[in-house]
């Protein structure tokens, strides 16, 4: 009788700079929709107009910015209508807050699930991300319709917008696995958020434009990758001056280096968030 030879495994520890993780989000990706598709049914099940609170909160907002900002203090964005002008802006940083503010307590609020069920865990924030994109997308209906109602003419600078939202995607998604990751460790980071998002929110430019900031500041200022993203973005749709190419250098530098950073941390602390949640 011919014995049977079992398989036989070695176990390595994973590299740091290994693909693995991202070859295991590609393998685990129906999975991956499935957590999109639940994010989105949870957080609109119990609202009476669902979707259409992606809308109107940045609508909300823009009314009371155009009151106080535009009536009130005159202040002027170089032509283009107040209205247009802040929700262009609004859009962009409501999807990046609900990234970071969800997605960055996301784990804890899987936990139950994260302790039964093997799954990469990146899979959990990247959830909430994408969730985020698809309100951006509900939220630009309206901006592209703000666009034809003030007879806005588009030009082929708009085709800059795919590449723009890539960075502010990459910005996010890193900083979010950052704030994710430091949130099973440390209870304090989801008290501090917070107070930091609305420091950041008044450090750019969604409601001023940049002209108002002293030009001594400048260097300093742009140090915030948002304040670019949201002038290219502004550009791009609705004209105006464009940053100069050492902002932009500076913006797409931060956000691969948050991004790395953000995969590489999340990877070398992923086997211990169970033991942490």
């Amino acid at each position: 009788m011919v014995k049977k030879t079992l398989p036989f495994y070695t176990c390595k520890p994973r590299s740091r700079l290994s693909l693995a993780p991202l070859a295991d989000l590609w393998h685990y990706r129906n999975l991956l929709w499935v957590f999109v598709k639940r994010d989105l049914k949870v957080r609109y099940r119990y609202t009476m107009l669902g979707g259409l609170w992606s809308i109107i909160q940045p609508l909300s907002m823009m009314l009371i910015f155009s009151l106080v900002f535009s009536h009130i203090f005159h202040v002027q964005t170089a032509g283009v209508p107040y209205p247009i002008f802040s929700y262009a802006a609004l859009i962009i940083w409501q999807s990046v807050s609900r990234m970071l503010t969800q997605g960055g307590t996301s784990l804890n609020d899987y936990g139950p699930m994260l302790s039964k069920v093997y799954f990469p865990r990146m899979l959990v924030p990247l959830a909430i991300i994408l969730g985020a994109c698809v309100d951006f997308v509900i939220a630009s209906t309206i901006l592209l319709g703000m666009i034809v109602f003030y007879g806005i003419s588009l030009s082929l600078t708009i085709l800059w917008v795919p590449l723009i939202l890539l960075g502010i995607f990459c910005l996010t998604m890193g900083l979010t696995l950052w704030v994710s990751a430091l949130d099973v460790q440390f209870r304090d980071i989801r008290a501090a958020l917070p107070f930091l998002l609305q420091v950041w929110m008044f450090a750019t430019p969604l409601m001023y434009p940049v002209t108002i900031i002293p030009q001594r500041l400048h260097t300093l200022y742009y140090l915030n990758p948002l304040v670019t993203y949201v002038e290219l973005f502004r550009w791009a749709l609705l004209g105006g001056q464009i940053p100069t190419l050492p902002h932009i250098f500076t913006a797409t530098f931060l956000s691969i280096v948050f991004l790395i950073s953000g995969l590489l941390f999340f990877n070398k602390i992923e086997g211990t968030i169970v033991d942490r949640i």
